[in-house]
């Protein structure tokens, strides 16, 4: 069986994350090769990046690619999605790929723009921000209005059903790992909740900006100062790099280029039917939706 806690601190996307994975879904671990798999009965998603991080070498990626190969066989699966930085050679021709890019910040963080700082200035006359691990009513209530403006977002702002079961959990998510922190900015006048964002620093070198829920009344650079602050720690932690998830739209690229993050690494979604008689796939399930910060 892989070693989940020698793949935890090395995960370079959060599918390599098996406390995010197992606490948010039903899916259980599975090694193929060098790679961790997620399994539910007849299904499986293989998170098919080789085994250090880039750039790759041929025998890593071979390494990635014959891993592909074995899962497809594996007895009694009947759907895979294979998540990597390539297209497997294995998939048959009707598989579909869906294909973006895990967008990311180095760490020490490049100094900000004028306007950033002028933002984050401004914020931080209106909010405090607090790190630990504690979700509590008002968190709930907060995310739960987000999730309905995203169901109701027009077009690819729409948040999935597979997306809006993952935010349900992540109290049990925050549970389950230890070095995953929940950040919260509240109103100075009034110490209310205004918004809130999940970092995961559980990886050596790679931090995760996981979630994030912002009140709609939230002041100007709120959504900045909460990821400012989870680049902080991710620095005094040592953390080489912040993955903030995939890039998605304009909106949400326009927001991660402020931060001077860059398409990073190549997040392809290979899925396919083994047994054409099944039904749909469904490994949307556990598919990146950081993509949909409310910023």
């Amino acid at each position: 069986m892989v070693n989940l806690d020698d793949m935890a601190v090395r995960a370079l996307v959060p599918e390599q994350l098996p406390h995010y994975v197992q606490s948010v879904s039903a899916l259980r671990p599975v090694q193929t090769g060098p790679c961790l798999g997620w399994r539910l009965a007849d299904r499986l998603v293989l998170v098919a990046y080789p085994d250090r991080e880039p750039p790759y070498a041929p025998a890593d990626l071979a390494a990635a690619e014959q891993a592909v190969a074995d899962a497809a066989k594996l007895p009694g699966l009947r759907h895979i999605a294979v998540l990597a930085p390539f297209r497997p050679a294995a998939a048959p021709q009707h598989a579909v790929t869906a294909s973006d890019a895990c967008w990311t910040v180095p760490l020490p963080l490049p100094a900000p723009s004028a306007k950033l700082r002028n933002m984050l200035r401004r914020a931080g006359r209106d909010i405090v921000i607090a790190a630990d691990r504690h979700w509590t009513d008002e968190h709930a209530r907060l995310r739960d209005a987000a999730v309905r403006r995203f169901c109701e977002a027009p077009g690819e702002r729409a948040l999935s059903l597979e997306a809006a079961s993952i935010f349900a959990r992540i109290e049990d998510y925050l549970a389950a790992g230890p070095q995953t922190l929940l950040y919260s900015a509240r109103r100075r006048d009034d110490n209310t909740l205004c918004a809130c964002a999940v970092g995961d620093h559980t990886a050596y070198a790679t931090a995760f900006y996981m979630f994030a829920f912002r009140d709609p009344a939230a002041p100007p650079g709120t959504a900045d100062a909460l990821l400012a602050a989870l680049l902080a720690e991710a620095e005094q932690r040592g953390q080489r790099r912040c993955n903030l998830g995939l890039g998605v739209h304009d909106g949400i690229r326009f927001f991660k280029k402020k931060w001077q993050a860059q398409p990073w690494l190549p997040f392809l979604e290979t899925s396919w039917t083994i047994d054409s008689k099944s039904g749909g796939w469904f490994s949307r399930l556990i598919r990146r939706v950081t993509s949909s910060h409310d910023n």
